[in-house]
């Protein structure tokens, strides 16, 4: 009697399952996804087969670059193939391993695709013989099983200290990818000092909320080492960037060639700022076709400890 009553309950699951409408299905899955199997402000971390750089030179160099999700969205559920985008990683690889940098900053980068599978992220610190790496979520938005992931990462040939995955003032709900951002934090050791790094990719449509977004990086750093990179979506004119002026606590090129957009660039919205004691020895615009910024580099020059 009792596996005939299983039997009987188990038809019921499935007759109210069928009812329900593959939409409504779809609708919960996308909230699953977003709510549930989304990292959030958590940061993800891994080292490749490279070894870490152990040497405490007092020179470094760092690279930033808008990588513009490798363009692998083409629009609504059209996605480029993996072959092409594989292409496009191995063309900014050859950009990073010509320059050398000690560290690489990248803005909107694609972690997860389920319809063209590249990890940008891991594809690139391993091409580029970077010994650790790290992404933090902007978005997260699909079914479990059908999704794109995107963020922010580091690349360095030291090893990188996870340290947070902060959303930025003005975020809002996960389903709304619209400007949503987050700054990813790291640590490193530099020149026998321990340096936060920030990742970012700051609002877009509001200098109002971006400077807001900028002070909220500042009070996060508070009085430790740090380097701020990535696209800031501000001028050097302009109060988000001045407020990173104003405060004394960073050294880098505040102004300079344009950035963006690298067909014919008209506006400088990308920058490195590092400690203040750091001193500046060369900053660059690279020239390159693989994204709609260009890559920008800048050498310092470290204090003796």
């Amino acid at each position: 009697m009792a596996w005939k009553l299983r039997i009987t309950r188990r038809r019921v699951v499935v007759g109210l399952l069928g009812l329900v409408p593959l939409s409504a299905i779809a609708a919960i899955l996308f909230v699953v996804n977003g709510m549930l199997l989304a990292y959030g402000e958590t940061p993800r971390a891994g080292t490749t087969q490279h070894a870490a750089l152990l040497s405490e030179s007092l020179e470094a160099k760092v690279l930033a670059f808008n990588v513009a999700k490798g363009f692998v969205h083409k629009g609504g559920l059209s996605f480029e193939d993996s072959a092409t985008v594989s292409a496009r990683m191995r063309k900014i690889a050859d950009l990073i391993n010509a320059e050398k940098p000690d560290l690489v900053f990248l803005s909107e980068v694609v972690f997860e695709c389920t319809p063209c599978p590249v990890n940008q992220v891991v594809e690139l610190a391993e091409a580029t013989g970077m010994h650790g790496w790290a992404f933090g979520e902007n978005y997260n938005l699909g079914l479990p099983f059908y999704r794109i992931v995107g963020g922010n990462a580091i690349l360095s040939r030291r090893s990188l200290e996870p340290v947070a995955n902060v959303s930025l003032v003005g975020r809002r709900p996960f389903y709304v990818t619209h400007n949503n951002r987050r700054a990813l934090w790291c640590a490193t050791q530099i020149g026998g000092q321990r340096v936060l790094l920030a990742s970012l990719h700051n609002d877009s449509f509001s200098l109002t909320n971006n400077r807001r977004q900028v002070e909220q990086l500042l009070e996060f750093a508070d009085d430790q080492a740090a380097i701020l990179a990535g696209d800031f979506n501000a001028r050097p004119n302009e109060p988000p960037i001045k407020a990173i002026r104003e405060s004394g606590r960073f050294s880098g090129a505040f102004e300079g060639p344009m950035t963006f957009p690298s067909n014919k660039p008209h506006k400088r919205i990308d920058f490195i700022f590092a400690p203040k004691d750091w001193q500046l020895v060369e900053h660059r615009v690279l020239t390159s076709d693989a994204s709609d910024h260009l890559p920008i580099v800048s050498a310092f020059r470290l204090p003796k400890p």
